[in-house]
């Protein structure tokens, strides 16, 4: 009968070096990195070659006439970065913070009525009594199945002032009904009407909420402490957790000093309001497009978690007397969890980078009121060719979705295990 015999270990492979232990690895691996030599060599050369030169010119004074190799750029140093940070790029209707401002109410707004349009009606389509559901499904797929592109390009048509879609139905309901819309309106074009406008009331709004945030934070680390359940010091606790305080509390204490000597005009925070707390008409147009191209894509997640609940457990909680919300609230919520929650940090991800509907309806205007950070960067490239300055307006956003992606993750456990969360 055969028998399984261990290679003995060759002197030197335990108590080597670090770099003898890598050889000695390599050696043992040959055939596998061989193997996997032409896609890393493909990955090095499409991915981390352009990111790596992106980083390069994003410290150059890299323009046009620099794309010649006999006419390399100046290195700048950290100048591009300030200059994208304090609005010295010289580029018309640049400004960064109302620009980020924007960007944050763009992604929350939407993000907020894709996940309760889309579960609302996952969930009134998982009811047995409705009939036709798979063709309601296949119906309410499309928008999301089209190529975003031609949906946005559709919405343009349909907001335009004159023959738009949208004015020509105002007014085919006036002829009928006898109202009184307005059938001229320039829904892109617009810059002094504005719906809703919150701006005076910004100030107040920022220290409140930002003192409430602090104090709830800071309650919680005195609840839980710093350390984890083995007694070790938990750092993304620390990380996130005084780090937010610290945050917070500085954009109430500040934004609450410029209130009281009038210096609200240098106020950063309060500046992120500038578009988000007064958007024009333009805006509503592309949040209504973009709802619609949205939602279907959380209503298809909704609809593949609902129907993996065993229908036992609703057959027990009937039996025990469970009220229909008490089903949903113990049920359907926290068993939609595990799908719902990578899928809402993909959507956020994706309207914060949403390019096509911006761009093809409204190109950031009027004056760049509807711009996201994506549009602004493709200008700074496109139109302004200024590509150190675009680099590390690229770099700077990576790092705003980096944080984002961190803190909506510490939030939500969405990495966690199930005996974790």
């Amino acid at each position: 009968m055969a028998s399984i015999t261990q290679t003995p270990e060759l002197p030197g492979e335990r108590d080597g070096s670090m770099w003898d232990s890598f050889k000695n690895g390599l050696r043992k691996s040959g055939v596998p990195w061989l193997f996997i030599a032409p896609s890393i060599l493909v990955m090095l050369f499409i991915s981390f070659v352009p990111q790596i030169y992106q980083v390069t010119i994003a410290f150059q004074d890299f323009g046009l006439a620099n794309l010649r190799p006999e006419n390399p750029a100046a290195f700048v140093g950290l100048d591009n970065f300030r200059r994208v940070l304090i609005d010295g790029l010289n580029v018309e209707n640049y400004n960064f913070f109302p620009l980020l401002g924007f960007n944050f109410a763009w992604t929350i707004v939407n993000v907020f009525f894709h996940v309760v349009i889309g579960l609302a009606i996952a969930l009134a389509l998982n009811a047995e009594h409705v009939v036709g559901r798979r063709i309601y499904r296949a119906l309410f797929v499309l928008p999301w199945a089209l190529p975003g592109y031609i949906t946005a390009l559709v919405w343009n048509n349909l907001w335009q002032q004159n023959d738009g879609g949208v004015n020509l139905l105002l007014e085919s309901v006036n002829e009928r009904l006898g109202t009184s819309f307005a059938t001229n309106t320039n829904w892109l074009g617009e810059l002094n009407y504005r719906p809703i406008d919150i701006r005076s009331i910004v100030p107040w709004l920022v220290v409140i909420v930002c003192a409430l945030i602090a104090v709830l934070i800071a309650r919680r680390i005195m609840k839980l402490g710093l350390t984890s359940g083995t007694g070790q010091l938990d750092l993304a606790r620390m990380v996130f957790g005084i780090g937010g305080i610290i945050i917070l509390g500085a954009a109430a204490i500040f934004t609450a000093l410029d209130i009281v000597n009038g210096g609200l005009a240098t106020n950063k925070v309060v500046s992120m309001f500038d578009r988000a707390g007064a958007p024009t008409l333009a805006f509503y147009a592309v949040l209504i497009a973009n709802i619609w191209l949205g939602w279907p894509f959380m209503m298809t997640v909704a609809t593949g978690a609902l129907q993996s609940i065993p229908p036992d457990l609703y057959e027990a909680a009937d039996v025990d007397g469970a009220t229909k919300w008490q089903q949903m609230t113990n049920i359907t919520l926290p068993l939609l969890r595990p799908a719902m929650v990578p899928a809402i940090m993909l959507g956020t991800i994706w309207t914060f980078n949403q390019f096509n509907v911006i761009f093809f309806i409204t190109a950031g205007g009027p004056r760049g009121q509807t711009d996201l950070l994506i549009t602004q960067a493709y200008k700074l490239i496109q139109q302004e060719q200024q590509y150190g300055a675009a680099a590390a307006f690229s770099i700077v956003v990576f790092f705003i979705l980096l944080a984002i992606t961190l803190v909506q993750n510490r939030i939500t456990r969405a990495t966690k295990s199930f005996d974790e969360a």
